[in-house]
């Protein structure tokens, strides 16, 4: 009889679900709604979850309808535990699901660097807009491209096959006098072509990172918002991220860290796309420009 009206509950409950989807006032920062939505992603029925949280489904079923309004601490330490997120995320105080912290004592951020962040001297909003533009990550692997010579390399090697071209067409004049007007030309517009070393690098970047610009500039023009996460718990995240020790021995490393903890929570970047976006927030840190009071004394 009591698993029959069990079974009832849960049906019940599966229906008040169903229509709570439905209903656009929905509470997603709820315990209720984000352990249904975790249960639903995982593909777990409510008596699965039960199981794996050393509960009832009766129980989940009143937690996940809002019968239960206040689950006991051992369900959400236990929910925490298995669906591998923070306990705040689980009651609606962080959007973060992530509940790991990395050490990034090793990182070096000045102090100077430290503080033209927290204190705002670095714009933050631009930098979030750059940061979650779509090119940006392809604008990483150009400038890593750049600092690595990669590019430069083949163009290096370009030059010498033209360079070797010239030299033949040298050749063939001396050879053939009678054709020196047009091999004069010919070896003018092979010249022509070699390119600096890295100057077909800094061009890419240029019109890469003015295409950015144009797109931020007008997402700004147009007052669309930076992404949710971004400004209000992206200083945070940051923040919390820091080594604990005074802020007179926070170095860029440390920020620079931290800045690419919080894009690899909020972001699809790999392992490579977080370490350029760490070496290009420190290369920013490192070479922010002065104030002006300093830049004039």
């Amino acid at each position: 009889m009591q698993i029959c009206i069990e079974t009832d509950i849960i049906e019940f409950t599966q229906e008040v679900i169903k229509i709570g989807k439905a209903d656009s006032n929905i509470n997603t920062s709820s315990f209720a709604w984000r352990l249904h939505n975790l249960r639903d992603k995982h593909g777990l029925s409510q008596m699965q979850l039960a199981k794996e949280l050393h509960t009832t489904s009766s129980q989940i079923s009143r937690i996940e309808s809002r019968v239960t309004e206040y689950p006991s601490i051992e369900i959400v330490i236990e929910a925490a535990k298995y669906f591998h997120v923070s306990t705040d995320y689980l009651l609606g105080i962080t959007q973060i699901t992530s509940t790991k912290s990395y050490d990034i004592s090793e990182l070096g951020l000045s102090e100077e660097s430290v503080t033209r962040l927290i204190t705002r001297r670095i714009d933050v909003d631009i930098l979030n807009r750059l940061l979650e533009h779509e090119h940006f990550p392809k604008l990483c692997i150009m400038i890593r491209n750049y600092f690595d010579d990669t590019i430069a390399e083949g163009i290096m090697a370009r030059n010498k096959v033209i360079d070797l071209a010239v030299d033949q067409l040298t050749d063939l004049m001396t050879a053939e006098p009678s054709k020196r007007k047009e091999i004069i030309k010919d070896k003018q517009f092979l010249s022509s072509q070699k390119l600096g070393a890295n100057e077909a690098d800094i061009e890419k970047i240029k019109i890469q990172f003015m295409a950015i610009l144009r797109d931020v500039k007008s997402g700004i023009q147009r007052k669309e918002p930076i992404k949710a996460v971004a400004t209000a718990e992206a200083v945070q995240i940051i923040r919390d991220a820091l080594p604990d020790k005074p802020v007179s021995d926070i170095t860029s490393t440390d920020v620079a860290n931290a800045v690419a903890f919080y894009m690899g929570q909020t972001t699809d970047l790999n392992d490579e796309g977080l370490a350029m976006v760490q070496n290009l927030a420190k290369y920013i840190c490192d070479n922010s420009v002065p104030e002006k009071n300093s830049e004039n004394s």
